[in-house]
């Protein structure tokens, strides 16, 4: 018999934390969001400033539904520990860290709270509810403010030790490189980013005077894809070194694990995967099961909001797992 969730069914809050934007949703165990509310800024004073507003628009949930949320995940850039719950150096977020926000969360509303890494709950979205629940093993890439991965391998999230894992914006693929404010040197998120792309851009300009991108000051994200997906010779120029720097960090990770699935998360509009063709041509001449296995590389079932659904993800497995009692949850 197919079963359907009721539309009174207790839901989940989800929880997105960015550097510069907040998303929170209410959703059902099945991933279906109803609401959804965002935040953005340039900077947030103090820890406690993030508090606050998350609180805000948890009220804003809790005044939108009669529905019953049976706890809270949240999604969030790290490093983090998500054993602990803590927030704790995350680079370039406004000097927050070591943060118990897990904790804080929970005090404050009175629900069940986890904490996962933003790359690795988009992982999880997939295999929960999108293009990875037919897949035993597969890495998840999200590129957004900075570059992250998860991994499900044998079926099962891996999350680390500690939930660190997946953060590959933090390996380097230049030892003698600039110093990243991770400490670590020549990282692969000091080469991929949209900065750097808006400098090729500026530099190559001249050359491409018909580009779109020509006549733009500063290009964004959505602006470069877009074009890119057009075909535009200067934006695939970009494109290409942009996924040239990604693939060498990738391929690493993917001669590890002997991967042959990857998905890529990130915001897109229209139709094209440019992104996905330039990383599976650049990562079949450098992982070495490529020459025995064909490597897939797909574009994520949710776009750019994988790690979002991921904090919905989380919770929903975890009720179905009996690791969060349904029950008790019930008048």
């Amino acid at each position: 018999i197919l079963l359907q969730l009721s539309s009174s069914s207790p839901c989940i809050c989800g929880m997105l934390i960015k550097r510069e934007l907040c998303q929170i949703v209410l959703a059902d165990l099945g991933g279906n969001i109803f609401f959804r509310r965002e935040h953005s800024y340039k900077v947030l004073d103090s820890s406690e400033s993030l508090i606050h507003l998350l609180e805000e628009l948890f009220v804003q949930c809790q005044q939108h539904t009669s529905r019953r949320i049976l706890a809270i995940g949240i999604s969030c850039l790290g490093p983090l520990n998500s054993k602990e719950g803590m927030l704790l150096n995350p680079p370039c977020f406004y000097g927050i860290e070591n943060l118990p926000l897990a904790a804080i969360i929970k005090e404050s509303t009175g629900l069940p709270v986890s904490l996962v890494n933003d790359a690795t709950a988009g992982a999880y979205a997939e295999k929960i509810f999108g293009a990875g629940k037919r897949l035993s093993n597969f890495a998840y890439l999200h590129i957004m403010n900075g570059i992250g991965a998860g991994f499900v391998l044998n079926n099962e999230l891996y999350d680390g030790d500690s939930g660190q894992s997946g953060e590959i914006g933090h390996t380097s693929i230049n030892l003698h490189g600039p110093q990243c404010a991770c400490g670590n040197r020549g990282c692969l998120d000091l080469y991929a980013n949209r900065e750097n792309m808006c400098a090729k851009i500026a530099e190559l300009r001249g050359f491409y005077p018909g580009s779109p991108l020509s006549s733009l000051a500063s290009p964004t994200w959505a602006d470069i894809i877009t074009a890119g997906n057009a075909r535009d010779a200067m934006a695939v120029s970009v494109l290409e070194e942009f996924c040239s720097y990604i693939a060498c960090s990738l391929a690493n990770a993917v001669n590890l694990l002997n991967l042959s699935s990857i998905i890529v998360g990130y915001d897109s509009v229209g139709n094209g995967f440019i992104i996905e063709k330039l990383l599976q041509y650049k990562l079949s001449q450098l992982v070495l099961s490529a020459k025995y296995q064909p490597l897939s590389v797909t574009h994520s079932t949710f776009n750019g909001d994988a790690p979002l659904l991921g904090s919905i993800a989380l919770v929903s497995s975890k009720v179905f797992h009996q690791e969060l009692p349904l029950a008790e949850f019930m008048d």
